[in-house]
């Protein structure tokens, strides 16, 4: 980063004192203050001496009053040396301080994780920190450029014109990020310039009105079904016998749908609020036995529609069984719901490179490569209208992700639309049990 001697004079140095008590005088200080006391006593000895002298002399010239002149005068300036030296000293080492506290302001705005930008005169760039130059996309080299020549946004350059502070403003940069920019202004030529990354409390934000707008919807659905066909039974003789019977197979299946939606919601509750990674309940997994379980389940689940394979070595994980069998059993189930009558799905269980890896392997309808880096968002959908009708509550990847952040693992995702994809859950050495010694 580059750095200007005099980039942060006079003006914004003591901006990094902030709200403060006074602070107590340093020895220093009173050393200082003792010097020039004494000076001030030495000049007044010297004036006194001279006009004794000078009056002595004019009195009675006599030789020893001119020695004790000399004498007294020698004395002195020896001495105002002596004060000279140690007030230049004092006054070096006033100044190292003060070099030294604006070494710590500029090292405190460098390390900020907000951006700082201080302008001069002109618009002219005096100093910036590390995040600004991320933050607006430029090198250090503009130090010392007019800022409108660094930064080419029109809005924000209308906006500091304007010089109307009292609210921030919000800009989005070329690399896609979510600024927040305030500016302090001590005076009409210098400016301060504070930006502040909220790309992630933005997406975060998203994130929570999407999911309470999709669980509102998930759960408005099946209410109104239940809720229409209890209406209509509420007129006894209007519907027939079998009219109604297959009504209330519908409420059962909606209300199975809710309590699915519910089971997942506080699953996923339950494992954000726990610790990212907890040992304390973890066990041996028999991994073979674990994975035939959820295959077998699998199969149930496809109505034999799809041929399901099994590969696995005889390799345990060490890690929560419960927890682990979740994660596998929505990434199968995902396999049957999005791959077609016929279709085949693998899953894999072996060592991979120095720990192991669980893939889920289908010949589906495949994942197009922008929506990859969201499926583990909670509710996030692909294509909604195929992914409601598959039944799926779109919590399960999110499932997943937690899971495995719980057992140290990580989840890698490769697809093709039309063809296919592949889920993998990937795990260290240090998960995989081995009894040999």
């Amino acid at each position: 980063m580059t750095n200007t001697d005099e980039g942060t004079g006079g003006v914004f140095p003591t901006l990094a004192d902030g709200v403060s008590a006074a602070p107590a005088p340093s020895s220093s200080e009173e050393r200082l203050k003792r010097l020039r006391r004494q000076s001030l006593w030495l000049a007044a000895a010297f004036i006194v001496i001279c006009a004794f002298s000078v009056l002595s002399w004019w009195r009675e010239a006599r030789e020893e009053i001119f020695w004790v002149w000399v004498v007294g005068m020698t004395v002195i300036f020896l001495i105002n040396i002596s004060l000279w030296r140690a007030l230049v000293r004092e006054d070096e080492k006033k100044a190292k301080r003060i070099r030294d506290r604006d070494q710590r302001y500029r090292q405190t705005l460098a390390l900020l994780p907000e951006g700082v930008t201080i302008l001069g005169e002109g618009w002219r760039i005096e100093w910036v920190n590390q995040r600004a130059l991320e933050h607006f996309n430029i090198t250090p080299e503009v130090v010392g450029r007019s800022f409108f020549d660094a930064v080419s946004d029109e809005r924000l350059r209308r906006w500091l014109l304007e010089r109307n502070f009292t609210k921030r403003f919000q800009m989005k940069t070329r690399g896609d990020r979510d600024l927040d920019v305030a500016v302090v202004a001590p005076d009409s030529r210098h400016m301060m310039i504070v930006t502040h990354d909220v790309t992630e409390r933005r997406r975060v934000d998203d994130m929570r009105r999407d999911f309470v707008a999709n669980v509102s919807h998930e759960l408005r659905t099946p209410l109104t079904v239940i809720s229409g066909f209890l209406d209509l039974e509420n007129h006894p003789g209007a519907l027939p016998p079998d009219v109604v019977s297959r009504h209330r197979e519908l409420m059962l299946e909606q209300a199975t749908r809710m309590k699915s939606l519910l089971d997942d919601l506080l699953l996923l509750s339950s494992l954000e609020n726990r610790d990212d990674q907890n040992d304390a309940d973890a066990e041996v997994i028999a991994m073979p036995k674990l994975l035939e379980d959820v295959v077998r389940e699998g199969r149930a689940l496809s109505l034999e529609h799809h041929h399901i394979d099994l590969n696995c070595e005889d390799v345990s994980l060490i890690g929560q069984a419960d927890e682990i069998r979740s994660a596998v059993m929505n990434l199968v189930s995902n396999a049957v719901r999005y791959t077609p009558e016929g279709g085949r799905i693998t899953v894999t269980w072996a060592r991979r490179g120095t720990g192991a890896a669980l893939s889920v392997t289908d010949t589906g309808i495949g994942i197009e490569a922008k929506h990859i880096p969201r499926l583990t968002e909670r509710f996030y959908r692909v294509d909604k209208g195929r992914s409601r009708g598959t039944g799926g509550t779109g919590l399960g990847l999110a499932i997943v992700k937690h899971v495995l952040r719980r057992n140290d693992g990580r989840l890698l995702i490769e697809s093709t639309p039309g063809k296919g994809s592949t889920f993998m859950m990937v795990f260290p050495e240090s998960r995989i049990f081995s009894d040999q010694l």
